[in-house]
């Protein structure tokens, strides 16, 4: 019986000593983010994806969903409001996959400033022709203005002359008068 009894004490031993299995749980990285409204969108040239602009996160559009990049960790979502689950690395579409973070937000950056230059270049075009359309605006009323006051002259001229006309006639007349009545005297 004291065989029993230290082989059963054995065997508890070796059960309370060692634990029976190990666990292995796969833990997921939690991300919730709010977005109130749809953050605009650049789309990067030759990348085929786009990236938010002016928004707290760098949310990327590719293929009718979003992806964000969070501390090393990547999310998913269908909307751009969520919900955001996670998704491994090696599970990224290969247009996201195949550059950094940090090259997405360099390309984003590169493309954006390339847009704001191109939109002040226009900006600026659209001053100078609107300038220029002043310009020939001003031109047609200043030439309107100076024909104006050339035919305002030529009338001018034109009444001097007929007053004139009309000045020689009546002397003319007060003349032939004179003589008219000279003669008969």
């Amino acid at each position: 019986m004291k065989k029993t009894i230290w082989l059963a004490a054995g065997i508890t031993g070796m059960l309370l000593g060692n634990p029976s299995s190990e666990v292995k749980a796969a833990v997921s990285p939690q991300f919730s983010i709010v977005i109130d409204s749809r953050p605009n969108f650049i789309s990067l040239r030759n990348r085929g994806l786009s990236v938010s602009l002016g928004s707290p996160y760098d949310i990327i559009y590719y293929g009718g969903r979003y992806y964000v990049n969070q501390n090393g960790s990547w999310f998913r979502a269908s909307s751009y409001r969520g919900p955001w689950s996670y998704i491994r690395s090696s599970s990224l579409p290969y247009q996201i996959r195949r550059y950094s973070i940090n090259d997405i937000r360099r390309y984003r950056d590169t493309e954006n400033r390339r847009r704001e230059n191109s939109q002040r270049r226009t900006l600026q075009q659209n001053r100078t022709d609107d300038n220029n359309q002043r310009i020939l605006d001003q031109r047609r009323s200043d030439e309107n203005a100076q024909r104006t006051l050339d035919q305002q002259r030529t009338d001018e001229n034109n009444r001097r002359i007929l007053e004139q006309q009309r000045s020689d006639e009546n002397a003319r007349r007060t003349l032939q008068q004179q003589r008219n009545d000279q003669n008969r005297n």
